[in-house]
């Protein structure tokens, strides 16, 4: 019984921060509509803001889960020092297409997209948690992969700024996702939609690391 209170508590919170955000969700709000005493919230997560952080540490490990296996490979590739510029950009690739996926399809539920955006855009005390739970290591990979990709022209201060640009190419996807639907009326993001999307972020990467290769055989 407690622990269904427990797991009441933490979807209920989810969905309520989706929907409302944060700051305007309150313990009163939770608490009624999980149908448990407010007090639980303390006892079970410290307060309002433990229990947003529980959400947001869940978001993480969820998208770690999906990503483990490139991301794995990513970290052996890089520790080899045999590892090619165009086998990093292979993985590279990969992990775009994983990402662009995991965004714009629905294996990522649209909850934790909301709440991940909004953490993202607009940081709050929470922030940390997401940053070191997610957004540093998986940020870290993308940016030692596009240095690599490069044959060594990007130093990892520039390929980390390369990798915020094109982390925020992927999230206008999921961000803007109803005007895009609108405009090119299509009435979801299908497999098809998914890949025309994937196959331009491949594409301009892949123009813009060439351009960076070539300079460097110069």
């Amino acid at each position: 019984m407690a622990m269904d209170s427990k797991k009441r508590l933490f979807k209920t919170a989810r969905h309520l921060f989706a929907q409302k955000g944060y700051q305007a969700t309150s313990t009163r709000d939770i608490a009624e509509k999980a149908k448990v005493n407010i007090s639980s919230i303390t006892y079970y997560f410290g307060s309002k803001l433990g229990l947003y952080k529980a959400v947001l540490s869940d978001i993480a490990n969820r998208v770690k889960k999906e990503l483990n296996e490139k991301t794995n490979n990513a970290l052996n590739l890089l520790t080899d020092q045999e590892t090619s510029a165009d086998q990093a950009e292979e993985l590279l690739f990969e992990l775009i297409s994983d990402l662009c996926f995991l965004l714009c399809s629905k294996r990522l539920p649209n909850e934790d997209a909301i709440i991940f955006l909004h953490e993202y855009s607009a940081p709050g005390e929470a922030f940390e948690t997401l940053y070191q739970e997610l957004i540093s290591p998986v940020y870290n990979i993308f940016a030692a992969l596009i240095a690599k990709a490069t044959g060594g022209v990007l130093n990892y201060e520039d390929a980390t700024l390369f990798t915020f640009q094109l982390f925020a190419q992927m999230f206008v996807f999921k961000s803007r996702k109803q005007t895009i639907l609108q405009h090119l009326g299509w009435e979801e993001y299908g497999e098809n939609e998914i890949k025309k999307i994937s196959n331009m972020l491949l594409s301009h990467t892949h123009a813009i690391l060439t351009l960076y290769k070539k300079t460097n055989m110069e």
